[in-house]
């Protein structure tokens, strides 16, 4: 064994081993060298010299030669991650208006990875990635496969590498992490490209508490970006598998003069979801649909029966207008330890919970076929 380590510390010593990376950042500077082609996860609005965005789950990957490679930003806000072919990341938290350039990458070629880590209250920028003269390579090619998630924070990995339940607003943006939760992990596991559509609080049509109630998710999935009225128009995405998780609006229900009781709003809510899968269906035809369901195993009566009936009527809904698969995920949330931030899951179990999604979609093999 002895001699086996000595060996391998030797060969990682020859010339054609890669010297330490390192991170530096400074002003954009107009040298910073040929724009490497990009390809996109997730939703942006591509501007003259980069890539406006706010939704979560953001990526963008290339592919160069050479040593060294450099991001340039404007975000003051967002947390990255940067991977060099599968490598330990590289956190690149806040940049603000600056070009960040890792070396010591060794020759040859190498594939980049940038991940959007946080969730984003605002727009902010991301102008693309250079290298020197010559180095550049193709894109990588999109994925055969395609997952939209739309949904709340669950799906944004809120809070999740934080240790404790109660949390300010800046431990949340700084413990979120949208790569680790469980929507983007199960799309990593079937290899497939996706996008996470969703925000922190925001239900269907009635949000966390009653806040917002212009800010709705039936309002912003269909915005390029949720600050935004512009909608997103992209037809080379068509995902095979849709999942969506919208329950907010049941969270610190109050009657009020819209929803005067608890069945009002169920009423209302079975109705508008219904439509809104019959929208998603009439937009990608060819997909599936996944609905994060509730749990009615310990419900009282009452409350069951109301969740069965909304139920039925989404399904009808959907299926009314030509949705050939829809499947009701009833989620053992008892299974499961909320331990992060405001209550929400932590890293682990976020990989847990994205074990569960991956058996489900196992189940039905049939769904990545293009039908």
């Amino acid at each position: 064994m002895l001699r086996f380590l000595i060996l391998s510390a030797a060969l990682a010593m020859g010339a054609d081993a890669p010297s330490e990376q390192r991170v530096t950042l400074a002003a954009p500077s107009a040298a910073a060298g040929t724009a490497l082609a990009v390809h996109v996860g997730g939703r942006v609005a591509r501007v003259a010299g980069g890539f406006r965005h706010q939704w979560p789950g953001i990526y963008f990957e290339s592919a160069f030669r050479g040593d060294r490679v450099t991001f340039r930003f404007e975000d003051a806000i967002n947390e990255w991650r940067a991977s060099v072919d599968g490598g330990p990341p590289l956190s690149i938290d806040r940049p603000g208006r600056a070009d960040v350039t890792i070396d010591g990458l060794g020759r040859g070629s190498h594939r980049i990875r940038l991940d959007k880590v946080t969730e984003s209250a605002a727009p902010a920028r991301f102008d693309g990635m250079f290298v020197d003269a010559g180095n550049a390579l193709p894109a990588p090619p999109p994925r055969r496969r395609q997952i939209e998630f739309i949904g709340d924070s669950s799906m944004t990995g809120y809070g999740a590498r934080a240790d404790r339940r109660d949390c300010t607003p800046e431990q949340v943006r700084a413990t979120t992490d949208t790569p680790d939760a469980f929507a983007a992990l199960a799309a990593q596991h079937f290899g497939a490209d996706y996008q996470v559509n969703a925000v922190s609080g925001r239900g269907l049509i009635r949000n966390f508490g009653g806040t917002a109630p212009q800010g709705t998710m039936e309002q912003l999935w269909p915005r390029r970006l949720p600050a935004e009225p512009a909608p997103f128009e992209d037809p080379a995405w068509r995902p095979q598998i849709v999942m969506l998780k919208l329950q907010a609006d049941f969270v610190g229900f109050r009657p009020d003069a819209r929803w005067p009781t608890l069945e009002a709003l169920a009423t209302d809510y079975a109705r508008r979801y219904g439509a809104f899968l019959a929208g998603l269906h009439g937009r990608y035809p060819r997909a599936a649909f996944l609905l994060w369901w509730f749990d009615t195993s310990g419900a009282p009566p009452e409350q069951a029966a109301m969740l069965r009936s909304a139920e039925t009527q989404i399904s009808g809904a959907a299926r009314a207008a030509g949705a050939r698969d829809v499947l009701f995920l009833p989620f053992p949330a008892g299974d499961f330890r909320a331990t992060a931030c405001h209550g929400h899951y932590g890293l682990e179990e976020q990989r847990r919970i994205a074990d569960w999604l991956v058996r489900a979609i196992d189940a039905h093999p049939g769904f990545w076929d293009e039908r």
